[in-house]
């Protein structure tokens, strides 16, 4: 092996480390999708190493299922918002409709206002919502905005764990495949 190959692979793996530390720091922003992130930075380190079949099979192998085991976690975190952001809010009696157009509003907000005003003017959105449905009533439309926000919140941390687990995983398969 060549020492620009070598410089070449120390280049790679760097930039893939600092992929998967983007997307797993990047969590911590509303809308940045850092699993999708952090999966891309991995994707990128198996097409490079070709997923180790230079290697023996067993690694081979488990490099393969490794990844399907982060592709497998990616899009579960990613699904994970609107499911318990819409379960949390249903179980306060929010209709449907209000829970799609808080969504777009949080969409659109963060768009616009960048991805935190985007969860503000969900929030904001689903209160006046409720406030007005509810007939004015301040507890109630209350009730059904924190259960919006928790059931963001506790997405964010299960996505954060899913995240480091992912990242785990693709170290055991940097150093020992």
């Amino acid at each position: 092996m060549s020492v620009s190959l070598v410089w070449l692979n120390y280049l790679v793996l760097i930039i893939c480390g600092l992929i998967n530390l983007i997307g797993l720091f990047g969590l911590f922003l509303v809308f940045f999708p850092g699993l999708t992130v952090t999966w891309i930075g991995q994707l990128i380190w198996v097409i490079y190493v070709g997923f180790n079949k230079g290697h023996a099979d067993w690694q081979f192998v488990l490099t393969i299922v490794i990844f399907i085991v982060n592709t497998g976690l990616m899009i579960l975190g990613s699904l994970l918002d609107n499911i318990l952001g819409a379960k949390k809010t249903r179980e306060k009696g929010v209709p449907w409709w209000e829970i799609v157009v808080t969504w777009l509003a949080m969409l659109v907000g963060g768009v616009v206002l960048t991805p935190l005003g985007g969860l503000a003017v969900a929030l904001f959105s689903l209160y006046l919502m409720e406030y007005f449905r509810l007939k004015k009533d301040k507890k109630q439309a209350w009730e059904g905005t924190k259960a919006l926000a928790f059931g963001y919140g506790s997405a964010a941390i299960i996505r954060f764990f899913l995240c480091l687990v992912m990242v785990g995983l693709w170290i055991v398969m940097v150093v020992f495949l």
